[in-house]
């Protein structure tokens, strides 16, 4: 697959590659700073469960859309962003799992996919299926797990839960109840779905006969963000136990 040459001057070129990747990072942040501000100031959680928590899910769209409208779509951008959700997500569930409202076997299926997943992304760089797009998937699964509607899908479904549970907090609740739970559940069953073809694809160790994807930039890029890729897997099962060890 030849790509095309890129006549954007350098400068701007830089801008905006640094542009999506800036609104992953003020994401994380802005999650961090919404929990050490309700919990300095416990009485604002209504207003982080409403307004705070959606805004934050919102960025996680707004960096792919700005990326696509810079057309700096690159592998490691995309790593960027995935590790991102993952930081967003700790950020939450450590609060949460803090104060019981979430409890031990939602972290352990949760976590347990992300590695799973991880996983599959290793042995992708490693059979040449990787891309700025994500992992190589065949085209009668791909939408299910890469579309845009997916993946706002289960964005938004993940904040509900969050703000859900902030709210119960608010309300005084120290342990989930029936609609919590029934969230928890559906966030699960979401993820376990959109994780399925991936696993399949992969974990069977079978070959893989689809070509190499012709979106990979340079060598060094596509190591760079293998190697990536490596430390977040680790990180990951180092973050569950972390979290189970609570």
């Amino acid at each position: 697959m030849k790509i095309e040459q890129d006549q954007t001057p350098n400068g701007l070129r830089v801008v905006s590659l640094l542009i999506p990747s800036g609104v992953s990072a003020l994401r994380v942040l802005f999650a961090l700073c919404l929990v050490v501000y309700f919990v300095d100031a416990p009485a604002e959680i209504f207003f982080t469960a409403l307004i705070g928590v959606p805004i934050v899910m919102s960025m996680d769209a707004l960096d792919g859309i700005l990326a696509r409208y810079f057309r700096s779509q690159t592998i490691f951008g995309s790593f960027i962003d995935i590790a991102a959700d993952r930081l967003v997500e700790f950020i939450f569930l450590l609060h949460l799992l803090n104060i019981g409202l979430i409890p031990s076997w939602f972290v352990f299926i949760f976590y347990g996919r992300i590695i799973l997943a991880d996983f599959c992304r290793m042995r992708a760089f490693r059979t040449d299926q990787m891309s700025a797009e994500g992992i190589f998937l065949p085209h009668s699964v791909r939408s299910l797990v890469m579309s845009r509607i997916s993946r706002s899908g289960y964005g938004a479904l993940k904040g509900t839960l969050f703000s859900v549970l902030l709210l119960a907090s608010y309300r005084g609740l120290q342990s989930p109840g029936l609609l919590e739970n029934m969230l928890m559940l559906a966030t699960l069953a979401v993820s376990l779905i959109r994780a399925t073809p991936i696993l399949f694809t992969y974990l069977p160790f079978r070959r893989i006969s689809a070509p190499r994807p012709g979106w990979l930039k340079s060598t060094r890029e596509t190591q760079t963000t293998r190697i990536a890729y490596g430390v977040q897997l680790l990180s990951d099962i180092g973050i569950l136990v972390f979290l189970l060890g609570r």
